[in-house]
Formats: C-alpha cells, structure tokens, sequence
C-alpha cells in the first residue's frame, strides 16, 4: 500500500514558465506532490548539479522537451544522457514530455515519452498520473519481495516495462531510410526537339533513373520541392519535374541544361526530399510502434485488474 503520493519535479525551459506551472497544477488536482524550478539558471550555473540536487528524493523528473527547451543548454544531447544516466543512480525515474510536434533528441528517442498538448494539458496529466503512480506500486513490490527475502514479481504479475524495440532500432539507426539516387539517364525514353522555330520547340522529354521506384509521398516531395528548390540558377524550369515509375522526368529541357544547369539543382532537390521522406518515415514508426505500446500496456492492465477482481 502507497502510504504518500509520488513526488515529481517539473524540469523546462524558461521560456515555458507558464505552461510548466499549468501543468504542475493539473497534477496537484491529481493528488500529486509537485516540485518546479521556479529559478532561471544563470551564467556559470552547473546545469547538471543544479537538476540533480533539486531531485534529491523525488521519485519522477518529468522533462518537458519543446523547442525551446531544445535550444537550450539541458536539452542538449549531453545533458539527455546525464538525465538518463546520471539522475537514474539517485533513483528519480525520468519521464520526458513531448510538447506539441517538437522531435525529441536523438538520446531520448528510445524512451517512451508522454504528450503534452498545449491545448489538452489535463490529458497528460492524467497519463502522468496513472503512470507515476503504477511505476511506484511496481518499485515497491519488488522491494518487498526483495526485504522478505523473496524474488521480484514476475512478468504474469507485473507488467513488463514499456519499451517497444523498434523505437530503440530507429534510435540507433537500423531500418533506416535509404536515400533514393539518380543512377544515370534513361536513354531509350530520351525526346526529340521539333525543332520548327516555334516557342520551345528545341526542349524535350529526359527521363532519369532512380535506384529504386519512389513512394508516392517521395514523388509529391520531389515535385513541390524541384518546384521550390532550395537553391536553383536562372536557367531553373519550374513545372518540368515529376516522378514516372522509378524515373524522374524532366519534360522540357535539353541534355546540355541538365548538365550545365539542372544537375546541381537536383542534388540539392534529392538531398532535401531524402531527408524530409526519412523524417516522416522514422516518426510513422515511432508513432506507431507508441501506440501499439499503448494498446498492449492497455492489454495488461486489463489482465491484471481481471485475475485480482473477486465476485464471489
């Protein structure tokens, strides 16, 4: 039986002051004991053993990661793996809290993170709630097994912690994207120039082969992104690009602008469709794989609660 409410520290950005202090309210209402630096660091400041003083004996370290906690000093990656590392040895379980669409630092994307919608604050702090509390009841059954001299819960008992292994795979770079490439000019489909003095008559159709056929988000990347290229020449001819299959075409130009002109463009167009299209590959996964760690945790607690239920 949990004879206190669990304790949590607010970790933020200043620049987060008011929706730290929001937040820490809603879990007050939920019977939570809440702890929030209050005080700006300073220049000289030790960020590391200013946060890990302030956790002395507190049970949670909620980070909250928004954009502008990742332009600041504690939400760089050094400082992720000293929260997850160093803060771990004094026993503060850290549950980062992901604001709105912020991306998460590359060293805490293996860890489940909780998130915080500006607009449905309550909504995180009820999963808080929950969680804190479970992940207590959970550490002190396996010190009562352990003071007894008996052996932790076992799985059937208790849940296993939520980690799903593809989130870690991303995180560590398996299963990545595999950047598409021009691999040379598909010569059969190669126009020709009519050539008959009017406007535009001396352009044709050239068709470039890709390492493999694109996705459709790819294609509608390199389209809009050849569009509005990242940096183009005066000779640059929006409109002409699209995706064929595993070719990219460009209808109206010549093989001299495709060399002179276009095929620096379209390194830069295929860099950056490359990049966005892995992007949003990695966050379906991680998406994904969190709400099938969800809907499985869900299971457990159902299985759980039911084999203690008694009706008799």
């Amino acid at each position: 039986m949990v004879d206190q409410a669990p304790s949590v520290f607010i970790n933020y950005s200043h620049e987060d002051k008011a929706l730290a202090r929001t937040f820490a309210a809603e879990l007050e209402t939920r019977g939570l004991k809440v702890w929030i630096d209050e005080n700006e660091l300073l220049a000289g400041d030790s960020i590391i053993e200013r946060i890990a003083s302030a956790v002395t004996g507190v049970d949670f370290f909620c980070a909250l990661v928004s954009e502008a906690a990742r332009r600041s000093n504690w939400c760089r990656k050094e400082l992720s793996m000293a929260i997850t590392g160093e803060l771990g040895r004094e026993g503060a379980k850290v549950i980062p809290l992901r604001v709105g669409n912020t991306e998460m630092p590359e060293s805490l994307r293996d860890v489940l993170w909780v998130l915080l919608d500006p607009h449905d604050i309550g909504a995180a702090a009820d999963r808080i709630a929950r969680d804190v509390t479970r992940h207590r009841e959970r550490r002190e059954a396996v010190g009562d097994k352990a003071a007894t001299g008996g052996t932790p819960a076992s799985p059937a008992s208790t849940p296993a912690p939520r980690h799903d292994p593809r989130i870690a795979q991303v995180a560590a770079g398996q299963g990545r994207f595999e950047p598409i490439e021009i691999v040379g000019v598909a010569k059969e489909g190669v126009g020709k120039p009519r050539n008959d003095g009017t406007r535009g008559s001396g352009l044709y159709r050239i068709p470039l082969r890709l390492s493999r056929r694109p996705s459709a988000t790819w294609a509608r990347l390199f389209r809009e992104t050849w569009d509005h290229p990242p940096e183009f020449t005066t000779m640059h001819r929006p409109g002409i690009g699209s995706v064929d299959g595993d070719t990219i075409v460009l209808n109206g130009t010549t093989m001299d602008e495709l060399e002179r002109h276009h095929l620096a463009t379209l390194r830069l167009v295929l860099d950056r469709v490359n990049r966005e299209t892995a992007d949003m590959e990695r966050r379906e996964v991680e998406e994904k794989a969190r709400q099938e760690g969800f809907e499985r945790e869900h299971e457990r607690e159902v299985d759980d609660v039911a084999s203690r239920l008694r009706f008799g």
